[in-house]
């Protein structure tokens, strides 16, 4: 009996011995270029939704087993509430989780590019004539920055100068965000729509505070019909510290170019369109974060496409 079990034992050690089971080797493997890069698309991708029509107060159900299947003009059940000084919240789909790592496993490389010199052609409110060079620049020359290829949200490429960022959901907003993570800033992104219809919109989302489950942050945006708005999503809820507001600082036309900033100082959030100063908020709930561009379509355009021709942006100690 004992001469059974010591072959027994024996036969044990040498099946576990030939097992190469992940975390129970005593050795930390390097990932390969190609898992990194895996990795880093997983981290920097942005997965949240929300629907862009007029904003209700509604609670989200906790499932998010299925995908969101709201419709662009679904009637809306809930009443709308009356104009308050408060932000007013609209129903939003819970975004698919995937499973994401915990924290980036690489640092994509940095660009630079210097930005052309302030000339007397920029307004005397744009922060560009007093900050001198920006402290980091993305001309779009490469994906370098940025994850690229496709999700179930957004799609992306590179190409002629420009990172071109594809909704593929109607009704849906999505986004990719880059490496940096900031805190009291001035940011500027410069773009353009080659085709853009009513209820299409885009802009930038910042402070959005983890990477790694990127459904936080503001989204500072405009679109086709000449409004702007600045929204604040929490993963469940999209809340308007201030609501789509008409503005004849933007250029609707198609293939016309706009500048948005954002100055971004503790709790004083500054919005900027084309260089001039439309609106301010004080709101802290996010006071440091990643920054990104957004996209969503309105259900009319095909395929709707923001063209980021650069984006920059300036430390503020």
């Amino acid at each position: 009996m004992k001469k059974i079990s010591l072959i027994t034992m024996i036969a044990v050690v040498l099946v576990l011995s030939s097992c190469n089971l992940p975390g129970f080797d005593g050795q930390t493997q390097e990932p390969d270029d190609d898992s990194m890069a895996t990795e880093i698309s997983k981290i920097l991708t942005g997965t949240p939704i929300e629907v862009r029509n007029t904003p209700t107060s509604t609670s989200v159900p906790d499932s998010t087993e299925e995908e969101p299947t709201t419709p662009p003009d679904a009637p809306d059940e809930t009443e709308t509430p009356e104009d308050t000084d408060e932000p007013t919240e609209e129903p939003t789909a819970d975004p698919t989780e995937t499973d994401e790592p915990e924290e980036a496993t690489a640092t994509p490389t940095m660009t630079s590019t210097p930005l052309p010199t302030a000339t007397a052609t920029l307004a005397d409110t744009d922060p560009v004539t007093s900050l001198g060079s920006p402290d980091w620049v993305d001309a779009m020359n490469d994906g370098g920055n940025w994850p690229t290829g496709f999700n179930e949200y957004t799609s992306i490429e590179f190409d002629d100068g420009y990172m071109k960022l594809t909704a593929e959901l109607d009704a849906i907003d999505g986004w990719r965000l880059s490496w940096p993570y900031l805190e009291d800033f001035y940011l500027e992104i410069k773009l353009t729509t080659p085709e853009c219809t009513t209820n299409d919109h885009f802009g930038v989302i910042f402070r959005v505070p983890e990477n790694s489950n990127a459904n936080m942050g503001y989204l500072f945006g405009i679109d086709c019909d000449g409004q702007y708005s600045l929204r604040r999503w929490n993963g469940e809820v999209m809340s308007f510290p201030i609501t789509w507001t008409d503005s004849d600082l933007i250029n609707t036309e198609a293939e016309a170019d706009n500048r948005l900033g954002v100055m971004a100082e503790g709790q004083n959030l500054i919005l900027y369109i084309n260089g001039e100063k439309v609106d301010e908020v004080s709101d802290s709930t996010y006071l440091e974060g990643s920054f990104g561009v957004f996209v969503g379509s309105g259900g009319i355009t095909e395929d709707f496409t923001v063209w980021v021709d650069e984006i920059s942006y300036w430390d503020i100690p």
